[in-house]
């Protein structure tokens, strides 16, 4: 007779099949496109990424005020860059240089050749920097950091430099994780993941990232090596302490979960079953959210030294309501009255 772990391999192998897992699964491009995009649109008014950085860039650079540079914190292989700098120019901008900030000195070899074959070597300045120690030397129309503070241990000093660095009404630009450190839930948060997760058949619970099935889901910290979302959770108190919110979306939480590469792979966006769940998860998601119980983990927010109106933002969910205060004592939610309805077969 198989033991229990013989069984628990055999349902590993069972489940687990050969997936990209760099690769966004399909059913986050579902749940994206259905609820994200709309609200990407009504409050960051960009329909994608590089508009998004694109169209805050290009008004700082219009209001030219004495500085044409755009600062790029933990800029990677500038692949984002390029494609920003393209829009910029399909926009009129001619004036523009980008200083790229990167640590990795392999990165910054790809970049180059990456720039030098879009043919925009006079646009760009490589840095060799660590974010860290980083101080500033120049000013900024803006400053763009997409998905590198949560990498950032000096979190307080980089804020501080960004500020002193900007122009009078230059843009700080981000799109970043502001959930806890590792990427962790919160207990209430958890608390709802693990109520989900009970009602789930075995083969939706296999985490194609670390190759294993979670059979009880592990609230997995991945700062734990490396820096990967070393001070996720403070980005935006501090952000809040620092500057002034023009615009701001936060979103995330549970969905991040059942719709990214540790589970998402799970899923098809071809079944109508696995987006009905997903549909059930991210409407349990936006109620939690809009009562303060949990907080939302990513958010998108175009941010001033000082800005004397109200802050664009999705219902009622300001920066203050998003933000998770990490020394607060939260009470666990009571028995969730939710339960998604699995069909045989699916």
């Amino acid at each position: 007779m198989s033991s229990y772990r013989d069984r628990i391999k055999e349902q590993i192998k069972q489940y687990a099949r050969e997936v990209n897992i760099h690769e966004l699964p399909d059913i986050f491009h579902y749940w994206s496109n259905k609820y994200l995009r709309p609200r990407f649109e009504s409050v960051l008014g960009a329909n994608d990424l590089y508009s998004f950085y694109g169209n805050a860039i290009d008004a700082a650079l219009g209001r030219k005020e004495g500085s044409s540079r755009i600062l790029s914190v933990g800029s990677g292989d500038a692949s984002n860059e390029i494609e920003i700098a393209r829009k910029l120019i399909a926009m009129g901008a001619r004036d523009f240089e980008f200083v790229c900030l990167e640590l990795s000195p392999i990165l910054l070899e790809r970049s180059q050749e990456a720039i030098d074959a879009a043919g925009l070597g006079e646009r760009f300045s490589l840095v060799e920097c660590d974010i860290n120690s980083w101080k500033p030397s120049q000013t900024y129309a803006a400053v763009m950091a997409h998905h590198s503070l949560h990498h950032v241990v000096e979190l307080e000093s980089l804020f501080d430099g960004i500020a002193r660095s900007l122009t009078p009404n230059g843009v700080f630009i981000t799109c970043d994780m502001i959930g806890r450190n590792g990427h962790m839930r919160w207990p209430e948060a958890l608390n709802a993941v693990q109520h989900v997760w009970s009602t789930m058949p075995d083969q939706y619970k296999y985490n194609h990232q670390l190759k294993r099935l979670e059979l009880v889901f592990d609230n997995w910290d991945c700062s734990a090596e490396g820096f990967e979302g070393i001070r996720a959770q403070d980005i935006l108190g501090l952000a809040m302490e620092r500057f002034a919110f023009e615009r701001f979306l936060a979103y995330g939480n549970m969905i991040d979960i059942f719709g990214g590469r540790g589970f998402g792979h799970n899923y098809s966006a071809e079944s109508e079953a696995h987006c009905r769940f997903i549909d059930h998860v991210h409407a349990l998601d936006d109620l939690l959210i809009s009562r303060g119980i949990i907080k939302p983990t990513q958010m998108g927010a175009i941010m001033r030294k000082s800005w004397q109106r109200e802050p664009i933002v999705y219902r009622d969910w300001t920066p203050e309501h998003c933000w998770r205060d990490p020394n607060a004592h939260v009470e666990l939610l009571p028995i969730l009255d939710w339960h998604y309805r699995w069909e045989d077969g699916e």
